[in-house]
């Protein structure tokens, strides 16, 4: 690291410059001053380095932190972009060996989701039954690297997830599923038509008319006519 070079360079100094440990050196300096110059130059060179160390650690488990309270929060709704989100950084914020544990449950996880039976019902509800086991084993994982004592029942049964939202979530699907179809030309909007907006009065004359035009073709009534002589 960079900043221990003047650390090394100094103790190459004063081993130079050092004839025994209980003599004073040339320069007239004795060996406590210059104990005193090396406190004063390492002391804020290694405060800054520990501290940066800390920093570092304490951001590096926040973000862990973070992750892990995403995807135990939204557990119970899988779909949710807070959950997606979360589970996409699980590969970058655990990376190392420390995590592989946590990288391994993960990466069963994501295999699992892209297994989807599109077509077959019956194995769908095996799927999702499967997915809930791997999401609380990756829970379970992370929660143990982190120092959370949960067991795996209380992961996967703790969650609350209120029906109004899951049916909320169901209709919403439906929805789309639907409009998409009928933009596809797959469906078509069923429309009955209840009422129709009327006339009486127009209604009764075009009854009359019906009527009186029904009896002339059947020889019953015959049309009036005037013929009217004009004076020449």
């Amino acid at each position: 690291m960079r900043s221990a070079d003047p650390v090394i360079s100094m103790l190459a100094i004063l081993k130079e410059k050092f004839v025994e440990l209980k003599e004073v050196v040339e320069i007239g300096i004795t060996i406590s001053d210059w104990l005193m110059m090396v406190a004063v130059i390492l002391g804020p060179i290694l405060a800054v380095q520990i501290q940066k160390f800390v920093d570092r650690t304490k951001d590096g488990r926040g973000r862990k932190l973070m992750v892990f309270r995403d995807l135990m929060t939204t557990r119970a709704s899988t779909l949710a972009f807070q959950h997606v989100s979360a589970l996409n950084m699980v590969g970058l914020e655990f990376n190392g060996k420390k995590y592989s544990k946590v990288v391994n449950a993960w990466k069963t996880y994501l295999d699992h989701l892209n297994s989807f039976p599109n077509e077959d019902k019956d194995l769908q509800k095996i799927w999702s039954e499967k997915r809930n086991d791997q999401l609380s084993d990756l829970l379970y994982e992370m929660g143990e690297t982190l120092g959370f004592d949960f067991d795996k029942v209380h992961i996967k049964k703790a969650g609350y997830f209120p029906q109004a939202y899951a049916d909320k979530e169901d209709e919403q699907n439906f929805i789309r599923r639907k409009l998409v179809d009928v933009f596809l030309n797959k469906e078509a909007i069923p429309m009955s038509v209840v009422y129709f907006p009327a006339d009486d009065d127009a209604l009764e004359t075009q009854k009359e008319l019906h009527k009186l035009m029904k009896e002339h073709f059947e020889g019953k009534r015959s049309i009036p006519v005037s013929i009217k002589q004009e004076d020449s």
